[in-house]
């Protein structure tokens, strides 16, 4: 976490200032919280500036091509502001693109799996585009073998990317954290975010050491998440509540 902004609303005492919401049996009794959300993982606001400004650029450059003497250049401008404009889209799509996260809560603490949402189709049209590409440039080897020498550039890049795309798998990650480890529990609304921080130690494992754990909710479970932390957490960890940015 790079910064959280100044808080709207502090609650120090979870006890007084959080709702009390009744817990259903199965939590009460096993102390478990389960659900998949998709999210974006980062703020998506400064995505849109960035892609808008550069759009806004391509633009510009079009229209002052259209506006040029020589015929040429107007081509030359159409057709590259065409080629940024589909690149462009490209990243933009990948910069957007959700996050899945499948979480599990127990009184010990929680544990979240994630991975991109890609669509189910994405690993087959990689690997079409991996054999389209050997088939390429076996072709091109044999219509003229000496372009086998170009195995050692461009090809063998070409070559390599393939290769990665047809091994291509949607890699899962994980993270946990306990309830006895946070000193401060994040909540921001708006996103669905409660951020549980806590203070380097260097006596926990590093694989434990944590500083901070998002957890994306849909906005009807936060507050139930909320009295599941009020419950197992310590209780002078500080609530807070305002807007956070990575």
């Amino acid at each position: 976490m790079k910064a959280i902004t100044k808080v709207k609303t502090r609650l120090s005492q979870p006890e007084k200032s959080l709702p009390e919401l009744p817990i259903s049996q199965s939590l009460q009794e096993e102390g478990i919280m389960k659900w998949t959300i998709k999210a974006h993982p980062h703020l998506v606001f400064p995505v849109d500036a960035m892609f808008g400004t550069f759009g806004v650029m391509v633009g510009m450059l079009y229209l002052y091509g259209q506006f040029h003497e020589s015929e040429t250049f107007r081509e030359n401008t159409t057709g590259s502001c065409v080629f940024i404009s589909l690149l462009l889209v490209y990243l933009y799509i990948g910069a957007r693109k959700k996050t899945v996260f499948n979480y599990r809560i127990t009184k010990n603490g929680g544990d979240v799996e994630y991975w991109l949402d890609h669509s189910k189709y994405t690993g087959h049209a990689f690997k079409g585009i991996a054999v389209l590409s050997f088939v390429v440039v076996l072709t091109l080897i044999a219509l003229d073998p000496f372009f086998i020498w170009a195995l050692v550039g461009p090809a063998g890049i070409a070559v390599a990317a393939a290769r990665e795309l047809l091994n291509w798998e949607n890699e899962i990650s994980h993270s946990s954290f306990k309830w006895d480890r946070p000193h401060l529990i994040f909540v921001d609304r708006k996103r669905g975010l409660v951020v549980l921080q806590r203070r380097y130690d260097p006596d926990i494992p590093f694989e434990e050491n944590y500083l901070y754990f998002q957890t994306f909710l849909p906005k009807d479970r936060l507050d139930e998440f909320l009295s599941l932390a009020k419950l197992y957490a310590p209780s002078n960890v500080d609530y807070e509540e305002g807007r956070c940015y990575e």
